[in-house]
């Protein structure tokens, strides 16, 4: 049965789609910064519930935010010293890497999933069915925002040529996206603080996009040969 919390997620996942759909359509990347408002206000709405799914919500915003800021450094890595890929549309000066607005999409978007798998675990009581759904959802998530992305609105990664894209977006991106959920039992246990739980999610994000690239990139030049 779907419960307020649920609803509220569902909400901010709808938010997150319509700001990437306008910020494509008109190429500004300061309604980033209206998302991130909105979805907040939303994600506050449901954890003030003070119920068993509010909780689940807490916990899957602070992990989503110590994942993002785990992340920030291995961002720093792919984009300013393997230049495997530019960001378009910087709005604060002193970031190293990704625009400020970016960083805090990450931590709204990354809640999403994490939450939908401590959801479908409460549920069904079975870890890897409910991250393996999970993953699938990420999968097919962030093909669509990371196309909506990568054309000509925040990032380029075209640098990373020879690889299969699904338009502008190289294949390898979600496939590791996916693989670091499918492990979503590892990091997600309420045995962990939350903030343990994200800083291993952060880190896997980031191994399983490098490892990716770096078979895709072999696999497909010894493909060229």
């Amino acid at each position: 049965m779907v419960n307020r919390t649920d609803k509220v997620v569902i909400a901010a996942s709808g938010t997150i789609l319509l700001t990437f759909l306008i910020a494509t359509k008109y190429g500004s990347i300061w309604v980033l910064y209206l998302n991130v408002l909105i979805t907040s206000g939303l994600f506050g709405y449901g954890i003030r519930q003070e119920s068993e799914f509010s909780s689940h919500l807490s916990r899957s915003v602070i992990s989503a935010v110590s994942a993002s800021i785990t992340y920030i450094p291995l961002d720093w890595l792919f984009s300013k010293k393997a230049h495997l890929i530019f960001y378009l549309r910087p709005d604060i000066p002193w970031m190293p890497s990704a625009p400020l607005s970016l960083v805090f999409t990450w931590m709204i978007v990354l809640t999403v999933p994490i939450y939908l798998y401590q959801r479908l675990n409460a549920i069904w009581g079975k870890a890897y069915i409910s991250a393996g759904v999970t993953a699938t959802a990420v999968l097919i998530s962030s093909t669509i925002l990371g196309m909506l992305g990568s054309a000509r609105f925040l990032w380029n990664a075209n640098l990373v040529s020879g690889l299969p894209h699904i338009g502008s977006l190289p294949t390898f991106v979600p496939i590791a996206l996916f693989l670091t959920f499918l492990l979503s039992p590892y990091y997600f246990s309420k045995r962990q603080h939350p903030i343990v739980s994200g800083m291993r999610c952060g880190i896997f994000v980031g191994a399983m996009l490098f490892l990716c690239f770096v078979f895709f990139f072999l696999f497909w030049r010894k493909m060229a040969i």
